[in-house]
Order: structure tokens, then C-alpha cells, then sequence
């Protein structure tokens, strides 16, 4: 408890001395990121509305977030390039998950500050906050920047449950250690007076496109036994053929390898871990793990494809263009 007093103090003093401001979410954010990203904007511009304020995302623009306040705020761009006086991370613990070129992302500010969950390596922030007792970074926020006396507007307390969802996978990867979320995602309904399917029925709906994508991902999965001495496993992928004929965005394909995962890895019989492998439009191949707990912890596989995340769900990449190229690649490095 005095550690987060300890930070919320420290953070509203760094921000009181910032003339202005950027909120960064990672590379192909995800709920957790943009609501993050909208969470911390709506705190800190609620109590400095003179202060300048960007949110920014390096990766194409989607609309997959339209419903949420200020989401139409949140920049995507090809490159973050411009010098602020403070930057706060959110949803990621070190600079290259933010951004290609991390040494040149980091210089871009006076002042950092880091709020995360991930049992990532830490960078060199001046200020950070990194527990994985926090079910998600939204939380993580909440816990940190928000009083007990606070009277929570029904809009953010939507931006906050986006977050919470997202990355319990609607609370199945709850554990001990994250049961604490359960309170607090009470008071975010109680107060605010929300329902859950009522708030994901305004953004959980997809098009056909995404469809044709999980079907496709559906159509190529593989399974695999005697790798490595790991457990048996499968793999969903798009080929590079099928993504460059109907030029599916980077967004599109993110949806799709979230809905596969979500709802197609895992759920085989004898086979409980696995990834997908999707190309992207930088010709690299995004990689997404997930694992049954006590399984196989997926996030130090991750790292060895320049990836992390969390022990039951984490992501990465392959610097190839081909994913059936990518998926040798991670089966010879997983051979050992």
C-alpha cells in the first residue's frame, strides 16, 4: 500500500512538471493497451485541462475501439518523432515494445514513467510501477491513480472494464495471485452501474472479413508432438498469399489471431498450448502463445522470438516474410 502512495505521489508531481505529455500504448495494442492509454489520458487531462496531452501508438489506425470517450484522440502513426517534456508508458515494461526503434523512442523525453503487469525486464524509467499482481494494466491504473472518494464516471469506468476483460479473457485467467480484480471490477459495475454483456455488445462485433480470416487460420492448423520434449501442441497460420490477396490490415489480422486463440487454441483435446503465426504488413510475422496453466509458460518462448507477455498468454515475431518460413524457424529453435 505505501508503494502505490509512494507512486501516485511521485507520478502527479512529474506530471505537474510537464509542460506536455505523451501516453505510448505498445505495437499492435490490445484492450489493455488502449484502455490503458484512455485511462491514464482521462485521469491526467481531468486534472490539467491546460496541460498538452497526445496519445500515441506506433502501428495503422483501426476503429475497433470507436465506441470508447477519446478514443478518436489516440494517434497512429508510422513513427513517434516528436520531443515531450514526459512520457508514460503503459501496457509494456521496456522501450522496444513500444516502438522499432526503442534508442530513439527513449530520448525522445525529459522524464518517463512506466505503469505495467508483465513479468517482463524492466528499462530504465524514472519512475515505474510493474506488478503481475495486477490482472491488467487498466487495473494496475485504477489501483494506482484512483481514490476511494472518487466519483467514477459511467464513460471511464467503461474504459477501465474494456481492460479488465480483455486480459482475463473475461475472467478465465484469473488466479490467486490476480483474484483481487474480482473488487474491483464490483466497484466499477456497482458504481457506475454497467453490465458486462451490455458494454461488450457495443464493440465485441466483428465483420466478415475477420470471418473469412479465422476460417482460414482454422483450415491451416497443424499439431505437433515430440518437439523439443515439450507437450503436444497446434498451430494456426495465415499464409502470406492469403493475406497479400485480400490485403487484410494488421488490425484485421490482430482481431482474428485474438478470436482464434481465444476460442480454437487450447480447446483440443491433448493438445493444451500452441501459437499462431500471421504475417504482417512490415513483411515480419507476428507470433500469439497461449497455454493451460501448468502446461508450459509461454512467455519465455515468447522471448526467445523478441516477444513476452504473460506465463499463459504472450506474443511475438519472426523477422521472416513467409509464416510457413517463421513456423521452421520456431521448430528448430524449440528442438533446441
Amino acid at each position: 500500500m505505501k508503494k502505490s502512495k509512494e507512486f501516485e505521489e511521485k507520478f502527479w508531481e512529474m506530471v505537474e512538471e510537464a509542460k506536455n505529455i505523451m501516453i505510448a500504448g505498445h505495437l499492435n495494442p490490445d484492450d489493455d493497451s488502449i484502455a490503458s492509454i484512455l485511462s491514464v489520458y482521462w485521469l491526467v487531462n481531468e486534472r490539467y485541462p491546460e496541460k498538452e496531452i497526445r496519445m500515441v501508438c506506433e502501428g495503422e489506425k483501426t476503429d475497433e475501439w470507436e465506441y470508447f470517450e477519446n478514443f478518436d484522440k489516440v494517434e497512429f502513426v508510422e513513427k513517434i518523432e516528436k520531443s515531450v517534456d514526459l512520457l508514460i508508458v503503459v501496457d509494456g515494461s521496456n522501450f522496444d515494445r513500444f516502438s522499432d526503434k526503442p534508442e530513439e523512442f527513449k530520448k525522445l523525453a525529459s522524464k518517463t514513467i512506466c505503469i505495467d503487469h508483465h513479468k517482463n525486464k524492466i528499462g530504465d524509467f524514472d519512475l515505474f510501477r510493474v506488478s503481475p499482481i495486477f490482472s491488467s494494466t487498466a487495473e494496475g491504473v485504477y489501483r494506482l491513480l484512483v481514490n476511494e472518494s472518487y466519483k467514477m464516471p459511467k464513460r471511464l469506468a467503461e474504459i477501465f472494464l474494456l481492460g479488465i476483460l480483455g486480459d482475463t479473457g473475461n475472467f478465465a485467467y484469473i488466479n490467486r495471485e490476480t483474484s483481487g480484480v474480482l473488487e474491483v471490477t464490483q466497484n466499477l459495475i456497482s458504481k457506475a452501474g454497467l453490465s458486462v454483456q451490455e458494454l461488450q455488445s457495443k464493440y465485441q462485433q466483428y465483420s466478415k472479413r475477420i470471418l473469412e480470416l479465422v476460417g482460414e487460420m482454422i483450415s491451416n492448423t497443424k499439431y505437433f508432438d515430440g518437439v523439443g520434449g515439450l507437450p503436444p501442441f497446434q498451430v494456426g497460420f495465415l499464409s502470406r498469399e492469403f493475406f497479400n490477396k485480400e490485403k487484410f490490415s494488421d488490425g484485421e489480422i490482430s482481431t482474428a489471431s485474438h478470436l482464434y486463440t481465444t476460442h480454437y487454441l487450447k480447446l483440443i483435446k491433448g493438445y493444451n498450448w500452441g501459437f499462431t503465426i500471421t504475417p504482417r504488413e512490415n513483411e515480419e510475422c507476428g507470433l500469439s502463445f497461449r497455454s493451460l496453466p501448468g502446461v508450459v509458460n509461454v512467455r519465455k518462448i515468447a522471448e526467445k522470438f523478441n516477444g513476452g507477455g504473460h506465463d499463459l498468454a504472450s506474443g511475438g515475431g519472426v523477422p521472416v516474410v513467409d509464416p510457413e518460413k517463421a513456423l521452421e524457424i520456431i521448430l528448430e529453435t524449440l528442438r533446441g
